[in-house]
């Protein structure tokens, strides 16, 4: 009786209490989308938080190119070194690229953090390149370095660099012309994260950098080894998530219905408006013993409520598969941190239902594939397995994925019973993959300089 309550407060949400006031006065309605026509409550919506400014576009020289008005690749510095307030033996840094086709939103960044100044950082510390997965950035959201990795490395010696997407500049209000998304192709955020992996090899001085990255970051970290046949990077680190799907499983890619001159995938959902669902996370924020955020109420509080709601999500194969915050394996006001700083839209050219190599790679001239077979570089990777009760068969992918290249050097972690999220955002992360994951870096950068 309680899981049918759940889910008819979950198809009630958007009738009861986001249209609450549909009949009152302008004056006493928030429009959620703004071509709306109906509304909501002022106390049932909230504004996101605003995205990353826009760079200022830099022209190549004139001597290169027949008109000074062509778009530059070349980096600059967006924010010179600055201390973490939070932990003021940090430094971080932010440099800004313009990428191809070089449109309005066409930017990524790359944010460095690292312990003291960095001229006088070890000439040969680590360095590590870090890919967010898909809605995230490299914007620190919980400055403590239980909950971020980043700065979980950092304070051990080894230097983090971390790429803001392009998704990181768009609004995050209603957009009402998504084709510039069009060309934000799989192979194009590869390439991103390639020229990322070269500034950063650049500005540390060091030959060789690791290189890995969270849930689709993760995907692009091992895409963009292989697209540079692992030149300059001294070691692979894949936190759930994969590039393969092993021969004998279907894949995991589900075909989406299509959506004419529409290409982005949105955070807000038909039932669920993206400004009722950051409310929803700033009262879990503000008040998690606070009553839920059903019509009627169900759940003993606002966390439980959405521990509940993370753990069922469909798409994460609604057991556990998103987060297992519910038994234990993450605090959900951090998730609600996470979740609410979120980048909202996302290129459907590449998400689409999942990954799948031959979809979301058809076309170029790159064989992917067997260049990441063929890589030889120290591996180290992590996988979640509550999908797997799903019948999913993910923590399958992730050992396919990190078994697949040519070296004998892997390690390969099952977190039993965590979560996609609670591998970087858990209870136990900085125990259980934080740590790791800088002993391993330790030991090969070591190795290395040998």
């Amino acid at each position: 009786m309680r899981n049918f309550l759940c889910w008819l407060g979950i198809a009630v949400l958007a009738s009861s209490s986001l249209f609450a006031c549909s009949s009152q006065s302008d004056q006493d309605c928030v429009r959620l989308t703004p071509s709306s026509r109906r509304c909501a409550k002022p106390g049932f919506a909230a504004d996101p938080p605003p995205p990353a400014p826009l760079p200022t576009v830099s022209a190549a020289p004139a001597s290169t190119v027949s008109s000074a008005s062509v778009p530059s690749s070349a980096w600059s510095v967006a924010t010179a070194e600055r201390l973490l307030s939070a932990l003021p033996a940090v430094q971080e840094g932010v440099w800004t690229s313009a990428r191809p086709p070089f449109g309005t939103y066409d930017f990524v960044a790359l944010r460095c953090i690292g312990l003291g100044e960095r001229g006088q950082r070890p000439p040969e510390r680590p360095v590590i390149v870090l890919l967010p997965g898909a809605h995230q950035h490299g914007e620190i959201i919980e400055p403590r370095e239980q909950s971020d990795w980043r700065l979980y490395l950092a304070t051990r010696g080894i230097e983090t660099w971390t790429v803001d997407y392009r998704t990181h500049y768009l609004p995050r209000e209603q957009l009402l012309d998504s084709r510039f998304m069009q060309a934000w192709t799989t192979e194009a955020f590869v390439e991103d994260a390639v020229a990322a992996i070269q500034q950063a090899r650049e500005v540390s001085g060091q030959e060789k950098v690791f290189v890995g990255g969270f849930g689709q970051g993760a995907t692009f970290a091992a895409l963009a080894a292989a697209r540079i046949g692992g030149e300059g990077i001294a070691g692979l680190v894949l936190l759930d998530g994969y590039v393969l799907d092993p021969p004998d499983k279907d894949a995991f890619y589900r075909q989406r219905p299509p959506t004419p001159n529409w290409f982005a995938d949105d955070l807000e959902s038909h039932y669920l408006p993206y400004k009722r669902w950051i409310k929803i996370l700033q009262d879990v924020i503000d008040d998690p013993n606070g009553p839920d955020f059903l019509p009627e109420p169900i759940f003993d509080n606002r966390a439980q409520a959405l521990a509940h709601f993370l753990y069922a999500a469909s798409a994460f194969g609604g057991r556990g598969g998103l987060s297992n915050a519910k038994n234990g394996r993450a605090d959900v006001v951090l998730l609600a941190r996470v979740l609410q700083r979120q980048d909202r839209y996302w290129p459907r050219a590449q998400n689409h239902g999942g990954f799948e190599l031959k979809r979301h790679l058809a076309g170029v001239q790159f064989d992917y594939a067997t260049a990441f077979t063929m890589l030889q570089l120290p591996l180290l990777a992590f996988s979640s397995d509550t999908m797997d009760n799903a019948g999913i068969a993910w923590s399958e992918r992730m050992r396919f994925t990190a078994h697949a290249t040519a070296t004998s050097d892997v390690e390969f972690r099952v977190l039993h019973d965590w979560g996609h999220l609670d591998v970087l955002f858990g209870s136990e992360a900085a125990d259980e993959v934080f740590a790791p994951m800088a002993e391993w870096i330790g030991r090969h950068a070591g190795g290395r300089r040998k």
